[in-house]
């Protein structure tokens, strides 16, 4: 693990906050049609939202400080919630496909004292109860599509290696509870197996063997300190439910805000469309396509298409943005 002198972490702080500076200016325009867009909805409403969101960053924050825990990493509802905050926002600012993200929890890992194994293992577990709920409610909204008959392929696609991904890291963190060895020689296979197309076309391996060995080595670590799963698993579950009830409950506030009636199902099917192309999406949280695909479920199923234009961007700015200028703040706030 690096340790880096004060200057140089001033500057990578400095660097941060200025790639978030400009991820803003770059979406400034939307960002403009955003706070347009909710000065036309009901206050009241729009009010509850933003509690509801409240709820859901301290409900996260909870997940994560309740899986922390499982590992033997003790943290206070505070410090994870500014450490959660902090990671969601660099993870926009600087896209890396979760680096970025783990760059911080390593970091805070070190300034505190804690096994960066355990911290790693403890976000994967958060990522693997998260994703499962996702998994669910986007199962049941993908059903709702195909009754309405507006389900398309691309859809069951991207449900299919979200399927792919989630089942792989529920693998991984399988194996390295069975035994080191063996979770090495699959990753190292699975290495191999990349690296032998890669140096074909590219001409170069892509993924060191070494770096291999030493994340099997640290989920395995992690994994061992896992302390009374079969019991203590409850309590992330149950918040995790609360957490994606709370989301739901954002989105249909937002319907509420711009009087456009709504039923459970419209809103269970948007809902899905939404979060499954903010992780199945090439830019960081879906910026720039989930606008427009849950635009276009909404007006599918029968909401009109301004109303629906005008809640995407209303929700989005609730889910997107205050968490991510949120996120700047306390990633600030943290490394001062």
């Amino acid at each position: 693990m690096l340790i880096y002198n004060q200057p140089v972490k001033k500057l990578i702080i400095a660097l941060a906050v200025l790639l978030g500076i400009l991820f803003i200016i770059s979406r400034f325009t939307e960002l403009q049609e955003v706070l347009l867009v909710l000065q036309k909805g009901n206050w009241l409403w729009l009010g509850a939202a933003f509690v509801l969101l409240i709820a859901w960053i301290l409900v996260t924050a909870a997940t994560f400080k309740s899986l922390f825990s499982l590992v033997g990493v003790n943290k206070s509802l505070w410090q994870v919630l500014r450490l959660f905050l902090a990671v969601n926002f660099i993870n926009l600012a600087a896209p890396s496909a979760g680096m970025s993200g783990m760059v911080v929890f390593y970091s805070d890992a070190q300034k505190n004292g804690h096994s960066t194994a355990r911290i790693m293992v403890g976000s994967a577990l958060f990522l693997i109860f998260d994703y499962c709920g996702l998994l669910t409610i986007i199962f049941f909204g993908l059903i709702i599509l195909a009754f309405y008959k507006v389900l398309w392929a691309f859809e069951i696609f991207a449900f299919i290696l979200f399927l792919l991904f989630v089942s792989t890291m529920i693998l991984v963190v399988y194996l390295a509870s069975r035994s080191k060895e063996r979770l090495t020689r699959v990753l190292l296979k699975v290495t191999g197996f990349i690296n032998h197309r890669t140096e074909i076309l590219f001409k170069k391996a892509f993924i060191n063997e070494e770096r291999v060995i030493r994340f099997a080595d640290e989920v395995s670590e992690g994994v061992k300190a896992i302390q009374n799963l079969r019991h203590a698993w409850l309590r992330p579950a149950g918040l995790t439910i609360l957490n994606k009830l709370l989301l739901l409950s954002i989105l249909g506030m937002m319907f509420l805000a711009f009087g456009t009636p709504v039923t459970p199902g419209q809103l269970i099917a948007g809902f899905s469309i939404a979060y499954l192309f903010v992780i199945i999406s090439p830019t960081p949280a879906g910026i720039g396509i989930v606008e427009g695909l849950l635009t276009l479920a909404l007006s599918s199923l029968a909401v009109p298409i301004e109303a629906a234009a005008v809640i995407t961007l209303s929700f989005r700015g609730y889910t997107f943005w205050l968490p991510f200028l949120f996120g700047m703040i306390s990633f600030r706030s943290l490394h001062s």
